[in-house]
């Protein structure tokens, strides 16, 4: 069976920490998809939570499903290796004419792990190009070391503390737009710097992101869980995250927002502060 992602694509992903598109569920998936997401976040604040930013899998066995399909599994076997974990989610509407951006960062710098074999996997719903806040990438910066972050708490940006990284450390002009279709994906290193700007189209764009790594990966701090979704784990470093099954389970919601309240803590600082702390 020929592997999911070219030759070409694993050099890309080596060199410019990133591979994309690839193919991940045809139109009448997305519609699915798309319709049964919508009509969860109509919910919101009433049985669903109103942030569904990290960790909604854990709630949602369509979701769980969506991110465990075996195009994107397989293709994520190409890049880490056949012991995959799922370690966290992440939904990303932005409306026609939403002020809403991402600023730049590296997920690296929030969700500590070691090492870094860690890549994510970006999910288009609807079309997402350059005019609705396409995803843009800093070709090979995740070659380099972490840089510094601040966080900002800006209420337009959509990262859950604001994250951003601080200025005079990379130049913009090699960044490159990721424009995708509906049901394609986009994959990225974990420490690839990115970032997103507003929409300013007169489309919705919807994203979903699940981020994966092999077994032998380490979570540097206890804030983490995840779920085994290909082959073995003969490491244990892992807490167990939960697999929906149906409906909101009420333990899968304390889960959910117990996870929630240790994320934005404020006293979980970044990986390059605990590093400057400890010389």
């Amino acid at each position: 069976m020929p592997k999911p992602l070219t030759e070409e694509q694993l050099k890309d992903a080596e060199i410019c920490g990133y591979v994309f598109p690839v193919r991940t569920m045809d139109s009448g998936r997305v519609k699915e998809i798309r319709t049964t997401y919508e009509a969860v976040e109509s919910r919101k604040g009433e049985d669903v939570p109103q942030l569904m930013s990290v960790k909604p899998h854990v709630l949602f066995k369509w979701l769980f499903l969506l991110g465990t399909t075996p195009k994107l599994s397989g293709a994520l076997e190409d890049l880490v290796g056949p012991n995959i974990l799922l370690t966290t989610c992440a939904i990303w509407p932005k409306d026609a004419g939403d002020p809403r951006f991402v600023t730049w960062h590296q997920g690296s710098a929030y969700f500590e792990h070691g090492p870094m074999d860690v890549w994510s996997a970006w999910i288009a719903l609807t079309d997402s190009r350059f005019d609705d806040g396409c995803l843009k990438y800093l070709p090979g910066r995740h070659k380099n070391p972490e840089m510094i972050h601040e966080k900002t708490y800006n209420p337009q940006n959509m990262l859950s503390r604001g994250q951003k990284v601080l200025p005079g450390q990379f130049k913009v002009s090699g960044a490159i737009d990721e424009e995708l279709e509906p049901g394609k994906c986009t994959f990225h290193h974990f420490q690839l710097a990115h970032t997103s700007e507003p929409n300013n189209s007169d489309r919705r764009r919807i994203g979903i992101l699940f981020v994966f790594c092999p077994t032998h990966v380490k979570p540097t701090t206890e804030l983490n869980s995840a779920i085994l979704v290909r082959s073995e784990d003969k490491f244990g470093y892992w807490n167990s995250g939960p697999i929906p099954e149906s409906g909101l389970d009420a333990a899968h919601l304390r889960h959910y927002n117990d996870f929630w309240k240790s994320y934005v803590n404020p006293e979980n600082i970044f990986e390059a502060e605990r590093s400057a702390a400890s010389k």
